[in-house]
C-alpha cells in the first residue's frame, strides 16, 4: 500500500489504521505483558521501579491511540459507505486530499479530548527515591470523574463511534443483498468492489463486537478502583478476555 499512498486514499486510510495499531500494541505491550513476564518469572527489578512512570505517562497515550484506531475504523467504513451508497459524491469526499484532511482533524480532536488524560496524575518521590503515583486535583474531583470519565469518554469513544458503523454497516450489508442479486451480470471489477465491501463489514462486526467488552471492563475500574484481581473469579476472566480482545483488535 505504500507505493500507492499518493494515488489511492484507501491506501492512507489502510496505512495510518496500520501505524495506529501498532502504536496501540506497542503501549498494551508494555503496560500489559512486560509486567505479567516480570510477575511469572519474578525479576524485572528496573521495570518495576519505572512501573509508575509507566502508568501515569503511558496510559493517556494509550487512551489516545485507542481513540485514533476507533476513528480511523469510523473514517474507513464512511469512505466505502461514501463509495457504495453515495457514488455521485465518491470523487469530492473520498479524494486523497479530503481524506488527509479529515484524518488530520480526526487525530487532532482525539489528542485534545484526550489530553486531560495527562493531567489525572502526577509522580512523586519517597524517601528512598522510589517512584510513588499520586492523583491530581482534578481526577480527584466528582465532577471530572462522572462528566468527563464515564459521560464523554463513553459517548466519544463508543456510543458515537459505534452508532456511525451500525449504520454504516447495515446500509453496506442492505447494499452488498442487492449486489449479490445481480453478481453474474457484474463485471469483474464491481465484483472486486463488492467482495472489498463484505470483508469490510465483516471486520467492522468483529470490531463491535470486541469493543463491547473494553466499556464494560472501565466501569469496573470506575465503580471498584484498582483493585486486585484474584485469579478464579469471574471479574478476573472478564476482565482478561476483554483485554485479549483489544490486542485482537489491534492485530
Amino acid at each position: 500500500m505504500w507505493r500507492d499512498r499518493k494515488t489511492s486514499a484507501m491506501s492512507l486510510l489502510m496505512i495510518n489504521l496500520a501505524v495506529v495499531d501498532t502504536l496501540i500494541l506497542f503501549i498494551w505491550t508494555s503496560q500489559t505483558a512486560i509486567p505479567a513476564f516480570c510477575n511469572y518469572f519474578k525479576g524485572c527489578q528496573l521495570y518495576n521501579r519505572i512501573k509508575p512512570a509507566f502508568s501515569v505517562y503511558g496510559w493517556p497515550f494509550a487512551t489516545t491511540f485507542q481513540l485514533m484506531g476507533t476513528w480511523s475504523i469510523v473514517s474507513i467504513t464512511f469512505s466505502r459507505f461514501v463509495s457504495v451508497c453515495w457514488p455521485s459524491r465518491a470523487s469530492h469526499l473520498n479524494n486523497r486530499r479530503q481524506v488527509l484532511i479529515r484524518t488530520l482533524v480526526l487525530h487532532i480532536a482525539c489528542i485534545v479530548f484526550s489530553s486531560l488524560r495527562f493531567a489525572e496524575a502526577h509522580i512523586v518521590y519517597d524517601d528512598k527515591g522510589n517512584m510513588l503515583i499520586r492523583k491530581t486535583a482534578l481526577a480527584a474531583s466528582e465532577i471530572f470523574r462522572y462528566v468527563y470519565t464515564l459521560a464523554l469518554y463513553y459517548f466519544i469513544t463508543y456510543l458515537l463511534p459505534l452508532s456511525l458503523l451500525i449504520y454504516f454497516t447495515v446500509r453496506l450489508s442492505t447494499n452488498l443483498k442487492e449486489m449479490n442479486k445481480k453478481r453474474q451480470e457484474m463485471t469483474k471489477k464491481a465484483k472486486e468492489r463488492s467482495d472489498l465491501t463484505l470483508s469490510l463489514v465483516i471486520v467492522v462486526v468483529i470490531f463491535i463486537f470486541c469493543q463491547l467488552f473494553n466499556p464494560i471492563r472501565r466501569v469496573f475500574f470506575v465503580m471498584y478502583g484498582p483493585i486486585t484481581l484474584r485469579c478464579g473469579t469471574p471479574r478476573f476472566y472478564f476482565i482478561s478476555w476483554a483485554v485479549i480482545f483489544l490486542y485482537f483488535l489491534s492485530v
